[in-house]
């Protein structure tokens, strides 16, 4: 992939270097696999309570158990991978690793939320003697209740079980156990879990957003030391303003399956936005504006499939309603930018290339249209018609 406009980069550097140095404590530490990212309600490591409070410091380590009661949590695997676990579930850490991820689902619900997988990395899920291997960004489900399955709502897995494989695309999913067999699943059948990612996978997108602006850039849209591996490495970043780690790709631009934007430092400041109510994750204890949003938030978007902005939907059917609808708005009114400048939807769109499923190599920006943006990515100013918290059909909050 072509490095993208390195002159705008050279000139926003002196800015980042700047905030960095503002914000001292702000972005400088990179998270490993296993990191704990989120919890809301009962949850417990080993048996043991987790508080929300100091879970910058709190790791899985192989063989740790992650259990919740009437609560939830969020899990961070590979820089880009998101592992998320509802009421009454668990989960052992079988191997925190960058190259080689594998978590088994002992109880309850699991999904996997991958906006970016790294080169040459797996994520593997455990089910019941079974292996589920997500081989493509995208947004993975699974469950060990009886009987336990694995399904893929975006992307594509593999599923194993003794001598037996199936390949599940999307809209499919399988039992785990003898005789594996691809069928589809109900997308309209309502699931509480799905909807706390479609809140969690706003708030990380925005988390992101932010660290990415503020982050220290170098001449040609990459940092140094920081990450896994250095110079162009991506990685997991504490921003203090959201109490939460936040993954910056190391260039480009990724998607979330919801349609939620993750853009490196030095493209973020053409990003097309929305200003959004950014709820901490949906009820109940946790970071300080759980039950209060903070207003106008920009949140970076997909321009070519946008998001359902304002809408909390509990099934894949209901959340792509809502976001047909977001997206008939979006065409009327654009969106705005980093600088608060506007764009149209056409322009923006057919700024980017790739989407939700690219990799770092073919995924991000096509830089036919830099002009798109002020180029300044300061500010923040402004709001993008028709994207506030009603565009996507107003569903409702949690």
């Amino acid at each position: 992939m072509k490095r993208v406009w390195p002159v705008a980069a050279k000139a926003l550097a002196g800015f980042f270097v700047s905030a960095l140095c503002a914000m001292p404590q702000g972005y400088t530490i990179s998270a490993r696999p296993g990191a704990l990212n989120y919890i809301e309600g009962y949850v417990f490591i080993n048996g043991a309570p987790v508080s929300d409070k100091g879970l910058r410091s709190v790791f899985l380590s192989v063989n740790d158990t992650l259990s919740t009661g009437a609560g939830k949590a969020e899990v961070l695997l590979s820089p880009g991978v998101f592992l998320r676990i509802g009421d009454n579930s668990a989960i052992k850490m079988i191997s925190p690793s960058l190259t080689d991820a594998q978590v088994e689902v002992t109880r309850g619900e699991a999904m996997i939320e991958a906006p970016g997988l790294l080169k040459d990395s797996d994520v593997t899920i455990l089910d019941h003697q079974g292996t589920v291997k997500i081989s493509k960004e995208g947004l993975y489900r699974i469950s060990a209740d009886a009987p336990p399955t694995a399904a893929v709502l975006e992307g594509k897995a593999e599923v194993f079980f003794g001598n037996d494989k199936v390949d599940l695309s999307k809209g499919h999913e399988t039992t785990i156990g003898p005789a594996l067999k691809a069928q589809k699943f109900d997308p309209k059948k309502g699931d509480d879990l799905y909807a706390w990612s479609v809140v969690r996978s706003e708030y990380d997108a925005a988390s992101s957003y932010q660290a990415s602006r503020n982050i220290n850039l170098l001449g040609n849209g990459g940092w140094w030391d920081y990450g896994y591996s250095g110079f162009y490495s991506p990685g997991w970043f504490w921003n203090n303003g959201f109490d939460s780690w936040a993954w910056l790709p190391a260039y480009g631009a990724f998607y979330s399956p919801f349609g939620w934007g993750f853009y490196a430092p030095g493209v973020v400041g053409y990003a097309p936005v929305v200003y959004a109510p950014v709820y901490g994750g949906g009820g109940g204890g946790g970071t300080w504006w759980k039950n209060h949003p903070k207003p106008g938030t920009p949140v970076p978007v997909n321009p070519k499939r946008p998001p359902a902005v304002g809408a909390v939907a509990s099934s894949p059917a209901a959340y792509a309603m809502a976001r047909s609808q977001a997206a008939r708005s979006f065409q009327n009114t654009g969106y705005s930018t980093a600088s608060g400048g506007h764009v149209s939807a056409s322009h923006a769109a057919s700024s980017f290339n790739g989407g939700s499923g690219s990799r770092a190599s073919s995924g991000g920006f096509s830089g036919s249209s830099a002009h798109a943006s002020s180029g300044g990515s300061s500010g923040g100013g402004g709001h993008a018609g028709g994207g506030g918290s009603g565009a996507g059909g107003g569903g409702s909050h949690r």
